[in-house]
């Protein structure tokens, strides 16, 4: 399994989340298995979404499309976001606790 982690610092998580629950990169339909949406408790504008997918290939393609159909449009990172949004493609090697498989 490999999990999409995204980093969000939005400048205001409810405007975010609207155009979040939209799915402008398409990610229904792109493969995710499971999509998880976390909020820093101390700064509730820092936003981390973890989406698990079964391939590197798969997830590689679509944190390509994120960069070049949503993160690089200026009206998204300029009215949603407080910096550039961050993602790096993380590979399970063990799990352990409740839901270990």
């Amino acid at each position: 399994m490999f999990t999409l982690q995204i980093s969000y610092p939005v400048r205001d998580y409810e405007a975010w989340k609207k155009v979040f629950d939209t799915d402008p990169a398409g990610r229904a339909a792109s493969g995710a298995r499971s999509v998880r949406v976390y909020r820093d408790t101390e700064d509730r504008n820092s936003v981390a979404v973890l989406l698990d997918f079964d391939t590197k290939d798969v997830a590689t393609a679509f944190l390509d499309r994120l960069r070049s159909q949503v993160w690089d449009k200026p009206e998204v990172i300029g009215q949603l976001m407080a910096a550039a949004p961050s993602g790096r493609i993380l590979e399970e090697v063990a799990r352990e606790g409740q839901g270990a498989g």
